[in-house]
């Protein structure tokens, strides 16, 4: 009797290249992540969509290539950590650069480009890969906002306290960010007249906006907030100013009070208060909900207010 035939079961080997695609040309060589930057914002200032890019660099910090990563919607880029680190760990590289745009023209950071940039830093420790920054281009426009310029994010992964063995962190803050949903956001309007800007000690570039008492008879000094000179905005019509915030968050709101009188003068001071970015809305755009001769009428008694009576200097009698 023949002996059975043993069975024998395939596990195939797959290679996987890089393949070359689209070549951007510079009359500059290329040899600094600014020069890469330089050409990217060309490219990526055209999408209408959102487009999340990589571009991998050397030891050296010279760019070797670029990689689109994904396409998403108008105001929203999708991507996985794996996707971003494919093209770099082919590519032998030792560092990357995330770069992405905002058609609105807009270049400011919203929440979620924050966290992924955090994901991508805390991933590369794991792998051996720096990311250097996160760019985002303004679609049209071509503005940029640098995140490690402007420093709201850490590029240090070892401030992250990842533990490089296992990467169980890492991936407990894949699961928080899969998991959780697109962060919403107001957006406040207001008048150039109500916005200060000033600068910080630290250097930093900030706005101060003030907010109308809603009472008409209520003549104390207006409340104040502060955000990032970035990010406010004009609006397309260059008559007002519009700004975005968390809709869920906080935003401390300062107002002065009368303390008391020394040597016949009033002592004001400062009382702060945590108010809710939805609250803070109805503050900043009260007037939206006021009948019109009700705001006709603040106005007509402003301007009065504001009418100095004339007074005829002594110039010497007639001749």
């Amino acid at each position: 009797m023949a002996e059975k035939k043993q069975r024998q079961y395939k596990l195939h080997e797959v290679c996987i290249r890089l393949a070359e695609g689209t070549t951007l040309y510079s009359t500059e060589p290329m040899s600094t992540p600014d020069r890469a930057v330089d050409v990217m914002r060309k490219e990526l200032s055209q999408y209408d969509r959102e487009v999340l890019c990589v571009v991998n660099l050397n030891s050296r910090l010279k760019p070797i290539n670029f990689n689109i990563v994904s396409v998403g919607t108008i105001n929203q880029s999708l991507a996985d950590i794996s996707n971003i680190f494919k093209s770099c760990l082919l590519s032998n590289a030792s560092g990357l650069l995330l770069m992405h745009n905002h058609p609105s023209g807009d270049p400011t950071p919203s929440q979620e480009d924050i966290a992924l940039t955090k994901r991508v830093i805390a991933a590369g420790k794991l792998m051996g890969v720096s990311c250097l920054d996160h760019v985002i281009i303004g679609g049209q426009n071509g503005a940029t906002y640098s995140m490690r310029e402007e420093k709201i994010v850490d590029f240090d992964p070892a401030n992250y306290g990842l533990v490089a063995e296992n990467g169980e962190r890492i991936m407990e803050e894949q699961k928080k960010y899969d998991g959780s949903k697109k962060i919403e956001e107001v957006t406040l309007h207001f008048g150039k007249g109500t916005a200060e800007p000033f600068t910080t000690k630290d250097g930093k570039e900030m706005v101060r906006i003030t907010i109308p008492n809603q009472d008409r008879n209520d003549h104390t000094p207006w409340a104040s907030f502060v955000l990032p000179a970035k990010a406010v905005h004009e609006n397309q019509y260059g008559k007002g100013l519009w700004a975005k915030i968390p809709a869920d968050g906080t935003t401390t709101v300062t107002k002065p009070y009368l303390a008391g009188k020394q040597d016949g003068k009033n002592i004001w001071e400062n009382e702060k208060r945590a108010v809710p970015n939805r609250e803070l809305k109805s503050m900043v755009e009260f007037y939206k909900s006021q009948s019109r001769d009700s705001v006709l009428g603040q106005l007509g008694e402003k301007k009065a207010s504001d009418r100095k009576p004339s007074v005829k200097q002594n110039a010497g009698p007639e001749l």
